[in-house]
């Protein structure tokens, strides 16, 4: 993990773009596993223009709280909403309703084209159903022409068109992230979840990554991003969430959040007043590994 949280070349975001039109509102979402509480009352807004990062050590609960924004968990408490609607707990009517995301670990269906993989996530976005896929009428021809369209102009869009054809297996890791990506904007979304969108990445790869976050906001897209590269997150967000334990425990800019000297001891270690014990961050650890091991599917 890079604990390095020293000032950065910050202002690469454009603080301001954000119109302050709540795109997601998350009051008091809370996540219990049993005993264990590995969110605890947290609020969280992201804005419309605005890109929102969110970060905190191991075992803080980042993950799990996507989870509950994105359907795959049921808060114990608390509500998620999209532009002022309450999401239901069901992740496919939440990428319906306009929220997409991607993976800490890729996702991709590895035997199938890059392009059928962005097809893949038009799904929510077409009317056809199944008699009219099986007749294929011209309703289902004009859908289907209408689709690979868009899923082009988003293979443009990453720098994938070139490979339109390859297996996604075949990919390069920073492609398969780019790839990914591409899928997720295929439903239209307007708010974008990405989970450690540069885990793994070389310098180069990251930098082509914010260029791409950058460029997804410059859509009208909103971002909320999980990230460990905190010279990533400064660089790229307009404000930045920090979970300790579940919990929050400070939000700001990227100068806010660095001077916080609370971020600092969390990350190096140091204990300050309240913090959680040891046993008490493994056992969060081990119970959203778990719980987060039971709603991923193979997709290879």
């Amino acid at each position: 993990m890079t604990t390095d949280i020293q000032p950065t070349d910050s202002g690469a975001a454009g603080p301001g773009t954000a119109t302050g039109t709540a795109v997601l509102e998350a009051t008091g979402v809370t996540k219990k596993f049993g005993g264990l509480t590995a969110v605890k009352n947290v609020d969280l807004r992201v804005n419309s223009g605005e890109i929102v990062g969110l970060i905190g050590p191991n075992g803080a609960g980042k993950t799990t709280f996507f989870n509950c924004l994105t359907g795959l968990y049921v808060p114990t408490e608390g509500t998620v909403s999209y532009k002022g609607t309450v999401l239901p707990h069901q992740s496919h009517l939440v990428t319906k309703a306009g929220i997409a995301r991607t993976f800490q670990n890729i996702r991709l269906f590895a035997n199938m084209t890059v392009l059928e993989n962005v097809l893949v996530g038009r799904h929510t976005r077409t009317k056809e159903g199944l008699w009219s896929a099986l007749l294929r009428g011209p309703g289902f021809k004009k859908a289907e022409k209408e689709s690979e369209a868009r899923a082009m102009e988003l293979l443009e869009f990453t720098g994938l068109a070139g490979k339109r054809d390859h297996l996604a297996r075949n990919l390069p890791y920073g492609e398969q992230r780019k790839l990914e990506i591409a899928r997720a904007l295929a439903s239209d979304p307007g708010l974008l979840l990405l989970d450690e969108p540069t885990a793994g990445m070389n310098p180069q790869e990251t930098r082509t990554t914010q260029d791409l976050v950058f460029a997804i906001r410059d859509q009208g897209i909103a971002v909320l991003v999980i990230e460990h590269d905190m010279r990533f997150i400064f660089n790229l967000c307009d404000r930045v969430s920090v979970l300790v334990q579940g919990e929050k425990l400070v939000e700001g800019t990227a100068e806010v959040v660095q001077a916080d000297e609370r971020v600092v001891a969390a990350y190096l270690g140091t204990p300050y007043e309240g913090a959680p014990g040891a046993e008490e961050v493994s056992e969060v650890e081990a119970a959203e590994a778990h719980s987060t091991a039971g709603t991923e599917g193979d997709t290879k």
